[in-house]
């Protein structure tokens, strides 16, 4: 091809260059879309920055690692009397902790409900409402046992569960750790 014994033609020439050329073009596209979407990034970057610190300045607290079903708990900044709440929690984890809470309760997915004065420890019931039950009984050991003790017959659907003594829990980081599993009686 670039032998000594001969020439190339212009249009030989033009001919090896001519897939180059459209390699190059295709580079140069790719780089401009890329340079686009880095832009697009940088801007989602600094607005999720600024919401960031917007919320650090509202709620300077920690908050417990999202989930899909979690909502965000929020230390009061101000020293004092924290205000009671209230939290619902589905699973327990088989070591006896709950995470991933919410202010409100889920249909579906609510099992426990555990009220707080101080943000600290907490006193938990197991929810008797028709859906509660349902969900509840998909799997006793997993969903009951962890954090409940159980009278009662465990192998029928019960009408009804009544919590004959709470539970107990102390929040340990970003969980509810069970210090004393609830009395529970399906009926």
């Amino acid at each position: 091809m670039f032998g000594n014994k001969g020439y190339m033609t212009e249009e030989q020439v033009a001919a090896l260059v001519q897939p180059l050329r459209e390699r190059v073009n295709q580079l140069e596209e790719l780089v401009a879309q890329q340079a686009e979407a880095l832009k697009a990034l940088r801007a989602e970057t600094g607005r999720l920055r600024e919401s960031f610190d917007n919320l650090q300045t509202v709620f300077p607290s920690r908050s417990v690692p999202l989930a899909s079903d979690v909502t965000v708990r929020i230390e009061h900044a101000e020293k004092g009397t924290p205000s009671p709440s209230t939290w619902f929690f589905s699973t327990p984890s088989p070591d006896g902790t709950f995470s991933a809470g919410t202010l409100q309760e889920t249909v579906g997915k609510s099992i426990y409900q555990l009220r707080t004065d101080d943000g600290v420890n907490g006193r938990f019931v197991m929810l008797s409402s028709p859906d509660a039950i349902a969900t509840a009984m998909i799997s006793v050991s997993q969903f009951v046992k962890p954090v409940c003790r159980i009278e009662g017959n465990t192998h029928r659907q019960p009408q009804h569960i009544e919590t004959l003594e709470e539970g107990v829990a102390q929040l340990t980081g970003d969980v509810w750790k069970v210090v004393r599993k609830a009395t529970v009686r399906f009926v």
